[in-house]
């Protein structure tokens, strides 16, 4: 034994050794450190959500179906108008943006020719008859007599194509409207129809007609007519939605770059297809739009809804009000006088995306407690902030670190 160790004192190491035994204990505190502060953040909680509530009476409207697309303004009537009988241009009467009456007289032609071919018709006529009368007094055969009325006959109708003819030497307008363009002048030669006769065509928003069978209509029109006052509206829908649309329906119609309301009616659904610009088939549309209105323009574009049917009296709660349970029964809360929730059971009906119908189990003005949650705060005293400098979770590092 050595006199250290009978004295009773404390061995020191050597300062080497206590320097490498002092960093070998501020490693193990550095690594407990790491893997405390590790933990805390592998087991941190996102803040829960908050619920917040409000009080929704349920309410009684009308709700409808409807089906919507786009659509263009077009003239209610558009009538293009060319001459049905050849001659040279003596008069135009009207020019671009004049308002023209049905029947007014637009232009005419030269009456030479025709004027000769009421008269030699005329002539024949006449000749017809003289030799009816004639037979009739000589006592001739029934033969020759139904002959005869067979020759005069045919002499009327001569004189009633050429009166025809003659009468539509004057271009006249076959709707009232506004002029929107004229393609003649004076010195111009027409030609016209079959055989000198017939009406000029009028084409509307149902297609072309024109006045006789024996007409035939240019393929351009000389003077075009169109109505400003009255419009329809031309759209198209899906095969979708084309069952359940028909005529007579009530459609509301928004002008591109406004907020006002237009009224129209379903006036016609086509049941021939045709390809949009993706490719889908489309089905025409047309709306004849509610009265005179005034600002609409011709190629203007619409919002186009068209109501399919429409309810009235339907009682309706916001659709977050709604609860299912555990046995499939829907529920609401209901606010009561004294301030307390009661759950109620209901029957529902119809969705209209944010409000549901209700078939049973409350009544107008029953207040409804809709709840929704507003995402929680983080930091503050709920233990969700991060720990101060020095400190784990639970406490500060042995030592003040």
């Amino acid at each position: 034994m050595s006199d250290a160790e009978g004295s009773g004192q404390v061995r020191l190491l050597p300062r080497s050794r206590r320097v490498r035994r002092g960093v070998v204990l501020l490693g193990v505190l550095v690594a407990a450190v790491a893997v405390a502060g590790g933990a805390w953040a592998v087991t941190r909680e996102e803040p829960a959500a908050e619920a917040s509530s409000t009080i929704v009476e349920a309410t009684v409207g009308t709700f409808s179906e409807t089906v919507t697309s786009t659509g263009t303004f077009q003239p209610a009537q558009t009538a293009e108008l060319a001459f049905a009988v050849s001659g040279e241009v003596t008069s135009v009467l009207v020019e671009e943006g004049d308002v023209v009456e049905a029947g007014q007289e637009l232009a005419t032609v030269d009456t030479v020719t025709l004027d000769a071919e009421l008269t030699a018709a005329e002539a024949g006529l006449d000749a017809a008859l003289e030799q009816l009368d004639s037979d009739t007094e000589a006592g001739a055969a029934d033969t020759q007599l139904a002959a005869d009325e067979a020759t005069v006959a045919a002499a009327e109708s001569r004189v009633a194509l050429a009166e025809e003819a003659l009468d539509n030497a004057t271009l006249r307008s076959t709707i009232a409207g506004t002029v929107a363009s004229v393609d003649l002048a004076v010195g111009d030669d027409v030609t016209g129809g079959s055989s000198g006769s017939g009406s000029t065509g009028s084409t509307g928003s149902t297609g072309t007609s024109a006045g006789s069978d024996t007409s035939t209509t240019t393929s351009s029109a000389q003077v075009t007519v169109m109505t400003t006052d009255t419009f329809v509206v031309e759209t198209s829908v899906g095969s979708a939605d084309l069952g359940r649309l028909e005529e007579g329906l009530q459609a509301e119609l928004t002008p591109s770059g406004t907020t006002d309301t237009v009224y129209g009616t379903v006036s016609s659904v086509g049941l021939v297809a045709s390809s949009s610009s993706s490719g889908t088939a489309t089905f025409p549309v047309e709306i004849e739009v509610t009265g005179q209105v005034e600002g609409l323009y011709a190629g203007g574009s619409a919002d186009v809804t068209i109501i399919v049917s429409q309810r009235t009296d339907v009682l309706t709660v916001p659709t977050a009000a709604l609860s299912t349970t555990e046995d499939g029964a829907t529920t609401v809360t209901v606010e009561v006088d004294d301030g307390s929730h009661v759950e109620t059971t209901v029957e529902i009906g119809a969705s209209f995306g944010v409000q549901t119908e209700i078939v049973s189990g409350l009544a107008e003005g029953d207040q409804v407690v809709v709840t929704t949650a507003v995402p929680g705060r983080g930091g503050g005293d709920d233990g969700g902030g991060s720990p101060e400098e020095g400190e784990l979770p639970g406490g500060r590092v042995p030592g003040g670190g």
